[in-house]
């Protein structure tokens, strides 16, 4: 799922400088009469706004709660902003240099074996050329190469590159065989993409159906297996107000819970679904279920690395260095690319092994819970708001409906409803 850029609304703008000017330490009812906002109005955007820029809640003795916010948090909203940009721009110049590297390598990789495979011929051929004479001229056998040597050497590299775009032969089968190996290059150098790139829209499903499941009144202990933050801090649960119109509430013995009526009101039916007992991140596998057999790609990179860097260690080569400079140098990072990345999966593995085993932690927490725990886990319970359904006999106005059919049904709606308090009253004998 994508960020979502933060936006400073006309309300949001009017509820930060209230903030600022009443010394950054507020209640909803403080902004309310500073600015002339509706109540609910200031809640919702102290609840954005502490969200968004790392305010705290406070409750006091009495049950009321405050917003706190440290000096120039205002400045969040430029550094995020900011942020967003290099952000958007990195993705776009990530996702062409990507592309690049996912073609690149695979070709270069064949060009490169084709390469050396040509520098092993031309060895052969001019050793086998040379017999008995070149012994005498190059000093007892030792290899030479010459300004014209290297002309025709590159006239077979070229004709190497150039042979594999031939438009001969089967092209069809040709151009599937090179893309299925391409891809698998492509998976050996860069893995097959994020296991979890769905982990937000996860987290904050579960989220909803553990509020929905709990009765739309749930505590921070409940949230935690999904958001991961520590039971205790109750900071973690604003983003979640946020995006559900939730509220805080606090209970007699000072805890803090939070109600969510909103998310109590359906038209669908509830089913039967139940939330996985926490947030479970994927392992990031070497390559995915979709890379193909990668034998042919070990072998390639295994005969290129060694390959080059047995030409390159050849004292009579010399000559080939600004050629198989280049060569050695891909050849190396084609190996040592893949052996950087799994070194670097296994710290990621782990992490996610720690997140994962500190949110089946807080889930096993509420499965035997202290008794404080145990005390404010029940009356979150007591408050249960319950599943408001919409029934289809519930419905007074519809916009499938014209405004005469409208009419006419809430005119008799309200002539049954006068007819039934007639009823009560007296006012109409209801016998026969």
């Amino acid at each position: 799922m994508q960020a979502q850029p933060i936006l400073k609304t006309k309300e949001k703008e009017i509820v930060l400088k209230a903030v600022d000017s009443l010394g950054r330490r507020v209640t909803a009812a403080d902004v309310a009469a500073k600015t002339g906002l509706p109540v609910l109005v200031a809640q919702a955007e102290l609840n954005k706004v502490a969200a968004e820029t790392g305010g705290h809640m406070e409750v006091a003795t009495t049950g009321d709660v405050a917003y706190k916010f440290e000096p120039g948090f205002q400045n969040a909203y430029l550094a995020k902003g900011i942020a967003r940009f290099f952000q958007v721009f990195g993705k776009k110049v990530f996702d062409i240099a990507y592309f690049l590297l996912r073609i690149s390598f695979g070709i270069m990789l064949i060009l490169s074996v084709l390469a050396v495979l040509f520098i092993f011929i031309a060895i052969m051929i001019y050793s086998n050329k040379g017999g008995n004479n070149d012994r005498d001229d190059y000093g007892g056998g030792s290899f030479h190469f010459g300004f014209f040597d290297y002309l025709i050497l590159r006239d077979l590299l070229t004709w190497g590159m150039y042979s594999a775009s031939t438009p001969y032969g089967n092209q069809q089968q040709r151009r599937q065989r090179k893309s299925n190996f391409l891809f698998d290059c492509f998976s050996f150098l860069f893995g097959d993409g994020n296991p979890n790139a769905d982990i937000e829209e996860r987290k904050w499903t579960l989220i909803a159906n553990s509020i929905r499941e709990h009765g739309g009144v749930v505590t921070a202990e409940q949230l935690a297996p999904y958001t991961g933050a520590e039971p205790t801090n109750e900071d973690a649960v604003l983003p979640v107000l946020v995006r559900f119109d939730g509220k805080p509430e606090v209970t007699d013995e000072g805890g803090i819970i939070y109600s969510f009526p909103s998310m109590q009101v359906s038209a669908a039916g509830r089913d039967s679904h139940v939330s996985a007992p926490f947030l479970k991140e994927n392992r990031w596998p070497f390559v995915g279920p979709q890379a193909g057999n990668l034998v042919m790609v070990y072998v390639l990179a295994g005969f290129n690395f060694l390959g080059t860097w047995w030409l390159f260690l050849q004292p009579s080569l010399r000559e080939l260095w600004p050629i198989l400079l280049p060569l050695v140098t891909y050849g190396t990072l084609f190996v040592a690319i893949p052996l950087v990345r799994k070194f670097v999966l296994d710290i990621i593995n782990k992490r996610i092994t720690e997140r994962n085993g500190k949110r089946s932690t807080y889930a096993e927490m509420l499965k035997a819970p202290s008794a404080q725990l145990a005390k404010k886990l029940s009356h979150a319970n007591s408050l249960r708001i319950g599943t408001h359904a919409i029934k289809s006999e519930d419905i007074v106005y519809t916009t499938e409906e014209s405004n005469i059919d409208q009419e006419s049904r809430d005119q008799l709606i309200e002539f049954d409803q006068k007819l039934k308090e007639g009823r009560q009253k007296g006012e109409f004998d209801a016998s026969p």
